[in-house]
């Protein structure tokens, strides 16, 4: 019997929940305010992170730094939503000597230094090696970004070299520009290049952001996309997630499973029945070709008549087409409903 190999993580996100207080045009897991919380029980979160407590690796600086593609993060949705859940989390993670954790956020919450410092500590208290602030035009739609900028200050003073920018040069350019408060796409785009933002910093064109953003590039018939190798790779043993659900994501690709993470021991050693995962098999072999052909032949897909604008949007449109037919790897279904800006 044909199984599909689940790579065992050496990183790892958990999604505290999809809920957040943004609606981001660029956001590949489809988060939004109007998303079910169905926040992780303490007892699934448990059961994970005892499983991969002895897989993550370090930083290459050590176990007290930090960095994007290693370690442990707390994300979502936002996390800061649910700050006693992020701080039992974070304590969790620590008892358990996971290495290198940090969490990931949108800045909402920074309305004044006092209470900033005063949740960065706590969490630092509770063994939190550091933070990733989020920032780019499509959170400056909600979020103003004096709190960007608060919530950077202060974290340096709490975790010194253990804050990331992601990404440092919008954060940059955005200082440069004087900005405050927010600014919509349209506003932003009056003050900048749309070549320069297109080029400059790395866009992955999944998720909600292949239709949200589609009018920014150009389109290609589906063909255009059937060859080659997903970028980054589906399977990987970095920079996976696990979600609220029990869900294990493969990386930025939101809306599949590769199954059960609170299993994830047997799901890692024993793989996954190919047969009975038919979707997940085109997928595992980043064979595009063979999953446009399936869902068209089985299951009536019709090719936009307007194209697509990435190899992603394409897997992401079939996806969504075949998401109401009881493909169990195709979850949380909640993921297809939040694709629309």
């Amino acid at each position: 019997m044909a199984r599909i190999s689940v790579p065992s993580p050496v990183s790892l996100g958990v999604f505290l929940s999809y809920k957040c207080t943004s609606r981001c045009r660029y956001c590949m897991y489809c988060c939004a305010p109007d998303w079910s919380a169905d926040w992780i029980s303490e007892a699934d979160l448990t059961s994970i992170l005892e499983q991969v407590s002895g897989r993550i690796k370090p930083s290459p600086y050590g176990a007290e730094r930090v960095g994007l593609n290693y370690g442990l993060h707390f994300t979502g949705g936002e996390p800061f939503m649910n700050f006693d859940l992020l701080l039992r989390s974070v304590d969790i993670a620590s008892q358990l000597r996971i290495p290198s954790t940090f969490v990931e956020t949108n800045c909402f919450w920074c309305t004044s230094d006092a209470d900033t410092r005063d949740r960065l500590e706590l969490l630092k208290d509770k063994g939190l090696r550091g933070i990733l602030a989020s920032v780019n035009p499509f959170y400056l739609e909600y979020v103003p970004f004096e709190r960007t900028e608060r919530a950077i200050r202060l974290s340096r003073q709490v975790f010194g070299p253990n804050v990331m920018v992601y990404q440092a040069e919008y954060y940059s350019q955005f200082r440069q520009l004087g900005i405050r408060g927010t600014l919509t796409l349209d506003q932003y785009l009056q003050m900048v290049n749309l070549e320069e933002m297109r080029r400059s910093v790395e866009l992955f064109l999944t998720g909600r952001a292949a239709y949200a953003l589609e009018s920014f590039y150009p389109h290609h018939p589906a063909d255009h996309f059937t060859t080659g190798r997903c970028q980054p790779p589906f399977l990987r043993e970095w920079h996976n997630h696990v979600d609220n659900y029990g869900n294990y994501v493969p990386g930025y690709c939101g809306g599949i499973s590769l199954g059960d993470a609170r299993n994830l021991d047997l799901l890692c050693t024993d793989g996954i029945d190919a047969e009975s995962h038919p979707v997940l098999t085109f997928l595992a072999d980043e064979d595009m070709a063979g999953l446009l052909a399936f869902a068209t032949n089985e299951y009536a897909y019709k090719e936009r008549p307007e194209g697509y604008v990435s190899r992603c949007h394409l897997c992401v449109d079939v996806r969504r087409h075949l998401a109401e037919e009881g493909f169990e790897e195709l979850r949380p279904k909640e993921f297809y409903r939040h694709l629309e800006y």
